[in-house]
């Protein structure tokens, strides 16, 4: 599957659109498949101009508008009952018109380009016509839809879109892409119009979206003056954005306070050149590469939109002990144990945790002194893999489980230490005794219900970690200085 990635911008004259065509190129030429670039930005549209001179002039002059225009005539359909063979065929016949091939030197047809119309008298008007809220209506699925779509399609999907707050910068920004490019110049209304957008968008990933990827935020300084400025000053703005990103990624990904960007900002901007000022043009197809060059900063950007995390932390480094880790399960959910095991050996391995292998024992094989200790708090880390195989064991003469953990639970609380970690295979009764815990990797969406399973796992061991963050951050606060 392929991704797609939006471009976005607050406000205007950022280099949003000359960033996304810049990147564009650099991907196509890495591709296996197709990458594809659409100007979503129909009230400014102008991606189009960065190509024109690789564009044949007997290319299509429909774009974006008329396809939202005859998406609007498509019978209305429910969410969750879309009928996705029409929503498809829609899709392909639509796409393969409005394509345009963009003929690189050297790179054949791997880039291509979705333009925002034919721009003439009646555009305005069109572009005026067009209810973006009663085409969410008739069809709620249709942009998920249509990204599912594009990402089966292409290797990389870019989108230029709107600037402001705006419905169709909503579309593109959170119900479009797996990667969200936040462009912004330094100065207090661009940054922190793409701080707040930022959170909006994850805002909504998380509230309406739970069976798409958690989105990806890269922030993008462009148009950074290395000449004519004072150190101090330049000094003063980057700092000023690194700390309120840092803050920003902290909130939206539940970082801990030691997550910083420190490397990332050193690596990511685009510098202003005023040679770039004027026209249109493609800098890592006009300029020679050279670590001075607005086309080697590009270079260093895209290499990062491989990374799913840009942030850099070093939490253990405090840690004098490792931490000792329990767990719970069923005896028939012992695969499950084993393969969490896997995923989190590395903190195995440095000493973060530590467990005896030879020592996991299912509830029903608990003697006394292991249960005392569960009970008592003794173990800085309690692992329950919740499933209806654990719920319905009831052991005569022994406590269940649930008073054990209940009572650890506690006792955690009462000492200010430990943590006890549900991770929610399947649905079960027991939710209830975790109600003011953190599920892992979901309280609405256990493993049994991930696509890809490997993923599911990941995601649970990456929380994991967090959350023996959050247990160090809370112990080095609480030792006296």
């Amino acid at each position: 599957m392929g991704e797609i990635i939006t471009f976005y911008s607050y406000k205007g004259g950022t280099g949003r659109t000359m960033a996304l065509a810049n990147t564009a190129v650099l991907l196509a030429r890495e591709a296996q498949g197709e990458v594809l670039m659409i100007d979503w930005d129909l009230e400014a549209p102008g991606l189009e101009q960065y190509f024109k001179d690789f564009i044949s002039q007997n290319n299509i002059q429909k774009g974006l508008i008329d396809f939202v225009e005859n998406a609007m005539n498509l019978p209305s359909m429910e969410f969750g009952k879309e009928d996705e063979g029409m929503l498809y065929s829609f899709f392909d016949s639509e796409i393969d018109r409005l394509l345009i091939p963009i003929s690189l030197p050297g790179n054949g047809s791997k880039l291509f380009l979705i333009k925002a119309g034919l721009i003439n008298d009646d555009y305005p008007q069109r572009i005026s016509r067009i209810n973006w809220s009663n085409l969410y209506d008739n069809i709620p699925g249709f942009f998920p839809l249509f990204a599912k779509y594009l990402s089966a399609r292409f290797d990389t999907v870019l989108i230029d879109s709107r600037t402001g707050h705006t419905d169709v910068g909503g579309i593109c920004t959170m119900s479009m892409p797996e990667k969200l490019v936040l462009v912004f110049t330094p100065n207090a209304q661009s940054l922190d119009g793409a701080i707040q957008l930022a959170h909006a968008a994850a805002k909504y990933r998380i509230l309406y979206d739970n069976e798409m990827r958690p989105l990806t935020i890269y922030p993008l300084p462009s148009r950074v003056d290395f000449s004519g400025v004072s150190n101090s000053k330049r000094s003063f703005w980057q700092s000023t954005y690194q700390m309120k990103w840092q803050k920003a990624f902290q909130d939206i990904y539940d970082l801990p306070a030691t997550a910083n960007l420190n490397s990332y900002f050193e690596k990511v901007y685009i510098k202003h050149d005023p040679n770039l000022a004027f026209g249109e043009d493609v800098a890592v197809l006009a300029e020679q590469d050279n670590p001075e060059s607005v086309a080697y900063d590009f270079k260093r950007f895209v290499a990062t939109l491989s990374f799913d995390e840009i942030w850099e932390n070093e939490p253990f480094s405090s840690v004098l002990s490792p931490y000792k880790v329990s767990f719970v399960f069923a005896a028939e959910d012992k695969d499950h144990v084993d393969r969490f095991i896997r995923n989190i050996k590395p903190l195995s391995l440095t000493k973060v945790i530590q467990y005896s292998i030879n020592k996991l024992l299912p509830v029903e094989k608990w003697e006394a002194p292991l249960e005392r200790k569960i009970a008592s708090g003794a173990f800085d880390l309690t692992v329950v893999f919740l499933s209806q195989n654990l719920t319905k064991i009831n052991i005569p003469k022994k406590a269940p489980w649930q008073t054990i953990i209940k009572d650890a639970i506690e006792n955690q609380q009462k000492n200010g230490f430990g943590r006890v970690i549900p991770i929610l295979l399947e649905k079960t009764d027991s939710n209830g005794l975790f109600e003011d815990l953190t599920m892992l990797p979901s309280r609405n969406k256990a493993i049994e219900k991930w696509a890809d399973p490997d993923e599911a796992w990941q995601r649970v061991s990456e929380l994991f970690k967090r959350e023996i963050i959050k247990l160090t951050e809370k112990q080095h606060h609480a030792t006296p200085a």
